[in-house]
Order: C-alpha cells, then structure tokens, then sequence
C-alpha cells in the first residue's frame, strides 16, 4: 500500500512592480470611437433635453450651446472621474490604464499568472492632451461598466418578462 501526499498548492508567485500611467496609441481616437455610441447616446439625449429647456428659439445656437455644455460639464468630468476612480484602486481592476514594470524578472509564460504587487504609481504629466486622453479612456470603463450592470439587470427582468408570459 502506498500513500500519495497531495502537494501543497502553491499560491501566485508575488512579484513587486512599479505602476507608470499608461498612453494609448494613436493619440486616444480608439478609445473614443470604442465609447462613442454611449457618448453619442447621451449627447443626444442631452442635446434634446437642453432643447427643451432653453428659453433661446434658435436651434443652431441651442445646438452649440448645447454641445459646448455637454463637453464641459459631462463629457470631460465624468470620463476624467472615472478614469481617476479606476486607476486609484490598481489591485481590483487589474492595473486597468497602468503599464506594470516588475522589479524582478518574470518569464513571459507566467506573465498573467503573477501578482504584483504595486509599491510606487507614476502618473504623467497633466496637460490638455493627457486630459482628454485619461477621459477617452474613462468612457471606456464607464462603458464596459454599463454592459456589465444591464447584463445583471436583463437577468430578472427575464423571469419577469417569462412570468407574464412573453416568450411562450
């Protein structure tokens, strides 16, 4: 009779790394076409809204007006912020906008394996250009975060929908 000892598992190998912000190629226009329907949703339905609401009677000044606003004060916040909000916590979103330089090497099979451990984050230097590029990438998060939330929310409305009878 022989007995087999189970191997301990062992846990991911812990590699320290240093966080540098990351720069999208091509100057951001991927990040902006890819969130570009949500954005052109929303802008729409704020241009429509700021329609509604003027007091002015001229619909191409509603209409400029209208753009500018929603630029200065939904566009650029909300990406901004959301950008802001998805790189301060590196560790849940799975260094989400950061370029991760490890302080040790780690063979290119165990790349994704690894967990690093962050210990310095570098942002660059804030300037117009890096403002509009952190907000193309916040519109991303804020898009993928809204196809994740109605993937969740479609879950009851579908037994709901079943319940009453749709799709019998």
């Amino acid at each position: 009779m022989t007995s087999e000892v189970e191997p301990k598992r062992k846990g991911r190998r812990k590699v320290r790394a240093h966080l540098i912000e990351a720069t999208p190629g091509a100057g951001g226009w991927g990040h902006w076409v890819l969130s570009a329907p949500a954005i052109c949703f929303l802008g729409w339905l704020w241009l429509d809204l700021f329609g509604i609401l003027s007091p002015i009677q001229s619909r191409p000044v509603d209409l400029l007006l209208g753009t500018l606003a929603y630029v200065v004060l939904v566009l650029l916040p909300f990406g901004y912020g959301a950008h802001r909000f998805v790189t301060s916590f590196p560790g849940v979103f799975q260094q989400a906008g950061w370029t991760v330089q490890p302080l040790e090497p780690v063979k290119p099979e165990e790349q994704h394996i690894v967990k690093y451990v962050c210990l310095t984050k570098e942002r660059a230097v804030t300037d117009g250009k890096r403002i509009l590029l952190r907000a193309a990438q916040g519109w991303v998060y804020l898009e993928i975060g809204a196809i994740l939330v109605s993937a969740v929310a479609m879950v009851p409305l579908f037994f709901s929908a079943v319940e009453f009878g749709f799709g019998r």
